[in-house]
Protein backbone atom coordinates (compact mmCIF):
# COMPACT_ATOMS: atom_id res chain seq x y z
CA UNK A 1 0.00 0.00 0.00
CA UNK A 2 1.46 3.37 -1.00
CA UNK A 3 0.33 6.73 0.42
CA UNK A 4 2.49 9.73 1.38
CA UNK A 5 -0.11 10.82 3.96
CA UNK A 6 -0.39 8.10 6.60
CA UNK A 7 -1.29 8.96 10.20
CA UNK A 8 0.13 9.86 12.56
CA UNK A 9 1.95 12.72 10.84
CA UNK A 10 2.05 16.42 11.61
CA UNK A 11 -0.25 16.95 8.61
CA UNK A 12 -2.50 14.24 7.21
CA UNK A 13 -5.60 14.15 5.05
CA UNK A 14 -8.68 12.04 4.44
CA UNK A 15 -6.79 9.83 2.01
CA UNK A 16 -4.30 8.99 4.74
CA UNK A 17 -7.10 8.09 7.15
CA UNK A 18 -8.71 5.94 4.45
CA UNK A 19 -5.42 4.12 3.83
CA UNK A 20 -4.93 3.45 7.53
CA UNK A 21 -8.45 2.09 8.03
CA UNK A 22 -8.29 -0.10 4.92
CA UNK A 23 -4.77 -1.40 5.65
CA UNK A 24 -5.68 -2.32 9.22
CA UNK A 25 -8.85 -4.12 8.15
CA UNK A 26 -7.02 -5.99 5.38
CA UNK A 27 -4.52 -7.15 8.02
CA UNK A 28 -7.38 -8.28 10.29
CA UNK A 29 -8.72 -10.33 7.40
CA UNK A 30 -5.40 -12.10 6.96
CA UNK A 31 -3.48 -10.07 4.41
CA UNK A 32 0.20 -9.22 4.89
CA UNK A 33 0.14 -5.44 4.48
CA UNK A 34 3.13 -3.12 4.23
CA UNK A 35 2.57 0.64 3.88
CA UNK A 36 5.17 2.78 2.15
CA UNK A 37 4.80 6.36 3.30
CA UNK A 38 6.58 9.65 3.90
CA UNK A 39 9.50 10.02 6.30
CA UNK A 40 7.24 12.42 8.22
CA UNK A 41 5.38 9.45 9.72
CA UNK A 42 5.49 9.56 13.54
CA UNK A 43 3.99 6.25 14.64
CA UNK A 44 4.95 2.63 15.26
CA UNK A 45 6.50 0.78 12.35
CA UNK A 46 5.82 -2.78 13.56
CA UNK A 47 2.37 -4.13 14.20
CA UNK A 48 -0.46 -5.77 12.27
CA UNK A 49 0.46 -3.36 9.48
CA UNK A 50 4.17 -2.80 8.79
CA UNK A 51 4.92 0.85 8.03
CA UNK A 52 7.97 1.95 6.02
CA UNK A 53 8.42 5.72 6.52
CA UNK A 54 11.24 5.86 4.00
CA UNK A 55 10.37 8.39 1.30
CA UNK A 56 11.25 12.08 1.31
CA UNK A 57 10.76 12.82 -2.41
CA UNK A 58 8.36 10.77 -4.51
CA UNK A 59 10.59 10.39 -7.57
CA UNK A 60 10.66 7.87 -10.38
CA UNK A 61 13.75 6.44 -8.67
CA UNK A 62 11.54 5.34 -5.77
CA UNK A 63 9.20 3.70 -8.27
CA UNK A 64 12.13 1.81 -9.77
CA UNK A 65 13.23 0.65 -6.33
CA UNK A 66 9.77 -0.58 -5.36
CA UNK A 67 9.34 -2.61 -8.55
CA UNK A 68 12.81 -4.13 -8.38
CA UNK A 69 12.98 -7.92 -8.19
CA UNK A 70 15.44 -7.49 -5.33
CA UNK A 71 12.97 -5.71 -3.06
CA UNK A 72 12.48 -7.45 0.28
CA UNK A 73 10.03 -8.74 1.32
CA UNK A 74 8.77 -9.73 -2.15
CA UNK A 75 5.73 -7.73 -3.25
CA UNK A 76 2.73 -9.52 -4.75
CA UNK A 77 0.70 -6.40 -5.51
CA UNK A 78 1.12 -2.63 -5.20
CA UNK A 79 -1.91 -0.51 -4.27
CA UNK A 80 -1.34 3.18 -4.95
CA UNK A 81 -3.57 5.89 -3.45
CA UNK A 82 -4.08 8.91 -5.71
CA UNK A 83 -5.36 12.46 -5.53
CA UNK A 84 -3.91 15.37 -7.53
CA UNK A 85 -0.57 16.55 -6.13
CA UNK A 86 -0.57 14.01 -3.27
CA UNK A 87 2.93 12.98 -4.38
CA UNK A 88 4.23 16.53 -4.78
CA UNK A 89 4.54 18.76 -7.80
CA UNK A 90 7.04 16.55 -9.62
CA UNK A 91 5.05 13.35 -9.14
CA UNK A 92 7.60 11.17 -10.94
CA UNK A 93 6.56 8.35 -8.61
CA UNK A 94 3.12 8.20 -10.21
CA UNK A 95 4.73 6.54 -13.22
CA UNK A 96 5.03 3.46 -11.02
CA UNK A 97 2.35 1.49 -12.97
CA UNK A 98 4.29 2.16 -16.20
CA UNK A 99 7.53 1.02 -14.59
CA UNK A 100 5.84 -2.09 -13.16
CA UNK A 101 4.52 -3.07 -16.60
CA UNK A 102 7.87 -2.50 -18.34
CA UNK A 103 9.69 -4.56 -15.73
CA UNK A 104 6.99 -7.24 -15.55
CA UNK A 105 6.76 -6.36 -11.86
CA UNK A 106 3.86 -6.83 -9.45
CA UNK A 107 0.47 -5.58 -10.68
CA UNK A 108 -0.28 -1.99 -9.71
CA UNK A 109 -3.78 -1.01 -8.56
CA UNK A 110 -4.65 2.69 -8.22
CA UNK A 111 -7.48 4.09 -6.10
CA UNK A 112 -8.66 7.45 -7.41
CA UNK A 113 -10.15 9.54 -4.61
CA UNK A 114 -10.75 12.53 -6.87
CA UNK A 115 -9.76 13.68 -10.34
CA UNK A 116 -10.62 17.33 -9.73
CA UNK A 117 -8.16 20.09 -8.86
CA UNK A 118 -4.40 20.08 -8.58
CA UNK A 119 -1.77 21.31 -11.01
CA UNK A 120 -1.80 21.04 -14.80
CA UNK A 121 0.74 18.22 -14.47
CA UNK A 122 -1.60 16.24 -12.23
CA UNK A 123 -4.33 16.49 -14.87
CA UNK A 124 -1.91 14.89 -17.32
CA UNK A 125 -0.86 12.16 -14.90
CA UNK A 126 -4.37 10.96 -14.04
CA UNK A 127 -5.21 9.60 -17.53
CA UNK A 128 -1.76 8.00 -17.73
CA UNK A 129 -2.42 6.22 -14.44
CA UNK A 130 -5.81 5.03 -15.66
CA UNK A 131 -4.24 3.71 -18.87
CA UNK A 132 -1.28 1.95 -17.28
CA UNK A 133 -2.59 0.60 -13.95
CA UNK A 134 -3.50 -3.08 -14.01
CA UNK A 135 -6.79 -2.06 -12.42
CA UNK A 136 -8.37 1.10 -11.04
CA UNK A 137 -10.63 1.67 -8.05
CA UNK A 138 -13.03 4.60 -7.96
CA UNK A 139 -13.61 5.75 -4.38
CA UNK A 140 -16.87 7.55 -5.13
CA UNK A 141 -19.61 8.22 -7.65
CA UNK A 142 -18.04 11.43 -8.98
CA UNK A 143 -14.87 9.65 -10.08
CA UNK A 144 -16.89 6.81 -11.62
CA UNK A 145 -19.06 9.27 -13.56
CA UNK A 146 -16.05 11.23 -14.79
CA UNK A 147 -14.33 8.09 -16.07
CA UNK A 148 -17.48 6.91 -17.84
CA UNK A 149 -17.99 10.34 -19.39
CA UNK A 150 -14.44 11.21 -20.45
CA UNK A 151 -12.65 7.86 -20.75
CA UNK A 152 -15.44 5.34 -21.38
CA UNK A 153 -13.09 2.76 -22.93
CA UNK A 154 -11.35 2.48 -19.54
CA UNK A 155 -14.52 2.10 -17.47
CA UNK A 156 -14.38 -1.69 -17.84
CA UNK A 157 -11.09 -1.72 -15.89
CA UNK A 158 -12.40 0.28 -12.95
CA UNK A 159 -14.34 -0.92 -9.91
CA UNK A 160 -16.18 1.41 -7.52
CA UNK A 161 -15.38 0.67 -3.88
CA UNK A 162 -16.43 3.56 -1.60
CA UNK A 163 -14.67 4.87 1.48
CA UNK A 164 -15.78 4.27 5.06
CA UNK A 165 -15.88 6.31 8.24
CA UNK A 166 -12.50 7.16 9.75
CA UNK A 167 -14.03 7.71 13.20
CA UNK A 168 -14.68 4.62 15.36
CA UNK A 169 -18.23 4.21 16.58
CA UNK A 170 -19.44 3.28 20.02
CA UNK A 171 -20.38 -0.38 20.47
CA UNK A 172 -23.99 -1.27 19.74
CA UNK A 173 -26.11 -0.74 22.82
CA UNK A 174 -23.73 1.77 24.40
CA UNK A 175 -25.62 4.50 26.32
CA UNK A 176 -25.99 7.89 24.68
CA UNK A 177 -23.17 10.18 25.80
CA UNK A 178 -24.30 12.93 28.15
CA UNK A 179 -23.57 16.52 27.26
CA UNK A 180 -22.18 17.15 30.71
CA UNK A 181 -19.49 14.53 30.17
CA UNK A 182 -18.38 16.42 27.06
CA UNK A 183 -18.52 19.90 28.54
CA UNK A 184 -21.38 20.85 26.20
CA UNK A 185 -24.42 23.04 27.00
CA UNK A 186 -27.13 21.20 28.89
CA UNK A 187 -30.07 23.00 27.28
CA UNK A 188 -31.17 23.69 23.73
CA UNK A 189 -30.60 21.87 20.43
CA UNK A 190 -27.07 20.75 19.60
CA UNK A 191 -25.86 21.02 16.01
CA UNK A 192 -22.50 19.45 15.11
CA UNK A 193 -20.24 20.17 12.14
CA UNK A 194 -17.20 17.93 11.76
CA UNK A 195 -14.29 17.87 9.29
CA UNK A 196 -11.10 19.59 8.23
CA UNK A 197 -11.63 23.35 8.10
CA UNK A 198 -11.10 24.79 4.64
CA UNK A 199 -13.14 26.74 2.08
CA UNK A 200 -15.95 24.79 0.47
CA UNK A 201 -17.32 23.10 3.60
CA UNK A 202 -20.24 25.54 3.73
CA UNK A 203 -19.52 27.05 7.12
CA UNK A 204 -20.31 30.54 5.85
CA UNK A 205 -23.78 29.31 4.86
CA UNK A 206 -24.17 27.52 8.19
CA UNK A 207 -23.29 30.65 10.17
CA UNK A 208 -25.81 32.72 8.18
CA UNK A 209 -28.44 30.03 8.79
CA UNK A 210 -27.57 30.04 12.49
CA UNK A 211 -28.27 33.78 12.70
CA UNK A 212 -31.79 33.08 11.40
CA UNK A 213 -32.21 29.96 13.52
CA UNK A 214 -31.46 31.82 16.73
CA UNK A 215 -34.59 33.92 16.22
CA UNK A 216 -36.64 30.73 16.59
CA UNK A 217 -34.33 28.63 18.78
CA UNK A 218 -32.40 31.09 20.98
CA UNK A 219 -30.64 28.29 22.91
CA UNK A 220 -29.25 26.37 19.95
CA UNK A 221 -25.50 25.63 19.99
CA UNK A 222 -23.29 24.83 17.01
CA UNK A 223 -20.26 22.68 17.80
CA UNK A 224 -17.49 22.87 15.19
CA UNK A 225 -15.05 19.96 15.43
CA UNK A 226 -12.10 19.70 13.09
CA UNK A 227 -8.41 20.22 12.50
CA UNK A 228 -7.06 23.33 10.85
CA UNK A 229 -3.97 23.21 8.67
CA UNK A 230 -1.32 25.89 8.97
CA UNK A 231 -2.05 27.17 5.47
CA UNK A 232 -5.70 27.71 6.47
CA UNK A 233 -5.11 29.66 9.70
CA UNK A 234 -6.19 32.87 7.95
CA UNK A 235 -9.41 31.16 6.88
CA UNK A 236 -10.19 30.16 10.46
CA UNK A 237 -9.75 33.76 11.60
CA UNK A 238 -12.04 34.90 8.77
CA UNK A 239 -14.70 32.46 9.95
CA UNK A 240 -14.50 33.73 13.51
CA UNK A 241 -14.75 37.31 12.27
CA UNK A 242 -17.82 36.36 10.22
CA UNK A 243 -19.42 34.80 13.29
CA UNK A 244 -18.90 38.05 15.18
CA UNK A 245 -20.42 40.13 12.37
CA UNK A 246 -23.45 37.86 12.17
CA UNK A 247 -23.92 37.94 15.95
CA UNK A 248 -23.62 34.15 16.35
CA UNK A 249 -20.15 33.87 17.94
CA UNK A 250 -21.55 33.18 21.42
CA UNK A 251 -23.57 30.26 20.05
CA UNK A 252 -20.57 28.51 18.47
CA UNK A 253 -18.18 26.19 20.28
CA UNK A 254 -14.85 25.71 18.48
CA UNK A 255 -13.48 22.36 19.61
CA UNK A 256 -10.57 22.07 17.16
CA UNK A 257 -8.74 18.79 16.67
CA UNK A 258 -10.06 15.92 18.78
CA UNK A 259 -9.19 12.24 19.03
CA UNK A 260 -11.37 9.77 17.18
CA UNK A 261 -12.97 8.67 20.45
CA UNK A 262 -13.81 12.26 21.40
CA UNK A 263 -15.31 12.97 17.97
CA UNK A 264 -17.40 9.81 18.28
CA UNK A 265 -18.76 10.92 21.64
CA UNK A 266 -19.62 14.38 20.32
CA UNK A 267 -21.41 12.93 17.29
CA UNK A 268 -23.35 10.61 19.60
CA UNK A 269 -24.63 13.65 21.51
CA UNK A 270 -25.70 15.64 18.43
CA UNK A 271 -29.32 16.43 17.65
CA UNK A 272 -28.38 17.13 14.03
CA UNK A 273 -25.19 16.72 12.02
CA UNK A 274 -24.97 19.67 9.63
CA UNK A 275 -22.53 19.63 6.70
CA UNK A 276 -23.76 22.05 3.99
CA UNK A 277 -20.95 21.52 1.44
CA UNK A 278 -20.73 24.22 -1.22
CA UNK A 279 -20.51 21.62 -4.02
CA UNK A 280 -23.12 19.28 -2.60
CA UNK A 281 -23.20 15.99 -0.75
CA UNK A 282 -20.92 13.13 -1.77
CA UNK A 283 -19.90 9.72 -0.46
CA UNK A 284 -16.30 10.86 -0.96
CA UNK A 285 -16.67 12.90 2.25
CA UNK A 286 -15.17 11.09 5.23
CA UNK A 287 -16.97 13.51 7.55
CA UNK A 288 -20.32 12.48 6.05
CA UNK A 289 -19.43 8.81 6.49
CA UNK A 290 -18.74 9.48 10.18
CA UNK A 291 -22.15 11.09 10.62
CA UNK A 292 -23.93 8.20 8.91
CA UNK A 293 -22.01 5.61 10.93
CA UNK A 294 -23.14 7.26 14.16
CA UNK A 295 -26.79 7.27 13.11
CA UNK A 296 -26.96 11.05 13.09
CA UNK A 297 -29.80 12.85 11.32
CA UNK A 298 -27.73 14.54 8.59
CA UNK A 299 -28.55 17.88 6.97
CA UNK A 300 -26.52 18.64 3.85
CA UNK A 301 -26.80 20.05 0.33
CA UNK A 302 -27.95 18.82 -3.06
CA UNK A 303 -25.26 17.65 -5.49
CA UNK A 304 -25.30 18.15 -9.25
CA UNK A 305 -24.66 14.39 -9.52
CA UNK A 306 -27.54 12.34 -8.11
CA UNK A 307 -26.38 9.69 -5.66
CA UNK A 308 -27.43 6.06 -5.74
CA UNK A 309 -27.09 5.98 -1.96
CA UNK A 310 -28.23 9.33 -0.56
CA UNK A 311 -31.95 10.11 -0.81
CA UNK A 312 -33.54 13.31 0.46
CA UNK A 313 -36.17 12.66 3.10
CA UNK A 314 -35.21 9.00 3.34
CA UNK A 315 -31.71 8.77 4.85
CA UNK A 316 -30.63 12.41 4.67
CA UNK A 317 -32.11 15.92 4.55
CA UNK A 318 -30.95 18.07 1.62
CA UNK A 319 -31.22 21.76 0.75
CA UNK A 320 -29.74 23.80 -2.13
CA UNK A 321 -26.06 24.76 -1.66
CA UNK A 322 -25.27 28.22 -0.31
CA UNK A 323 -28.91 28.86 0.63
CA UNK A 324 -28.90 29.92 4.27
CA UNK A 325 -32.67 30.48 4.43
CA UNK A 326 -33.40 26.96 3.13
CA UNK A 327 -30.84 25.48 5.51
CA UNK A 328 -32.30 27.30 8.52
CA UNK A 329 -35.83 26.26 7.53
CA UNK A 330 -34.89 22.58 7.22
CA UNK A 331 -33.11 22.60 10.57
CA UNK A 332 -36.10 24.28 12.27
CA UNK A 333 -38.43 21.70 10.73
CA UNK A 334 -36.36 18.74 11.93
CA UNK A 335 -35.94 20.16 15.42
CA UNK A 336 -39.71 20.64 15.60
CA UNK A 337 -40.32 17.06 14.41
CA UNK A 338 -37.96 14.82 16.40
CA UNK A 339 -39.73 11.70 15.06
CA UNK A 340 -38.74 12.64 11.49
CA UNK A 341 -35.18 13.36 12.61
CA UNK A 342 -35.02 10.00 14.38
CA UNK A 343 -36.21 8.20 11.21
CA UNK A 344 -33.46 9.91 9.21
CA UNK A 345 -30.92 8.79 11.81
CA UNK A 346 -32.08 5.17 11.70
CA UNK A 347 -31.96 5.15 7.91
CA UNK A 348 -28.50 6.72 7.96
CA UNK A 349 -27.27 3.99 10.28
CA UNK A 350 -28.74 1.30 8.02
CA UNK A 351 -27.05 2.88 4.97
CA UNK A 352 -23.73 3.01 6.84
CA UNK A 353 -23.63 -0.80 6.86
CA UNK A 354 -22.70 -0.59 3.18
CA UNK A 355 -19.64 1.47 4.08
CA UNK A 356 -18.16 -0.54 6.95
CA UNK A 357 -14.48 -1.40 6.68
CA UNK A 358 -15.02 -5.19 6.84
CA UNK A 359 -17.30 -4.94 3.79
CA UNK A 360 -14.97 -2.60 1.89
CA UNK A 361 -11.89 -4.69 2.69
CA UNK A 362 -13.66 -7.86 1.55
CA UNK A 363 -14.45 -6.23 -1.81
CA UNK A 364 -10.85 -5.03 -2.11
CA UNK A 365 -9.48 -8.50 -1.33
CA UNK A 366 -11.74 -10.01 -3.99
CA UNK A 367 -10.33 -7.56 -6.52
CA UNK A 368 -6.76 -8.42 -5.47
CA UNK A 369 -7.44 -12.14 -5.76
CA UNK A 370 -8.90 -11.73 -9.24
CA UNK A 371 -5.83 -9.84 -10.45
CA UNK A 372 -3.38 -12.30 -8.94
CA UNK A 373 -5.13 -15.24 -10.63
CA UNK A 374 -4.56 -13.72 -14.07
Amino acid sequence: MVCPSYPPQDVTCGVGDYTRCLAEELARQGEDVVVLTSDRYRGEVHGPVTVLPEVRDWTIGEALRLTSSAVSPPVDLIHLQYTPDLYGQGMGFTFLPVVARIRSGPPAVVTFHTLVGGSLWSRVVAPVLLLTARWSISANEEVSAMIHRRLPWLAGRCTEIPIGANIPTNPAGAPRVSRAALGLPQEGPLLVHFGLLYPGKGLETLFAALSQLLCVQPHVTLVVVGDNRIENMGYLEDLKALAERLGVASSIMWMGHRSGDEVSRILSAADLFVVPYDDGISIRRGSLMAGLAHGCPVVSTVSSLPSAYLRDGDNIALVPPKDAAALASRIVSLLAQPEEAACLGKAALALAERFTWPVLAKETRALYAGLLRR
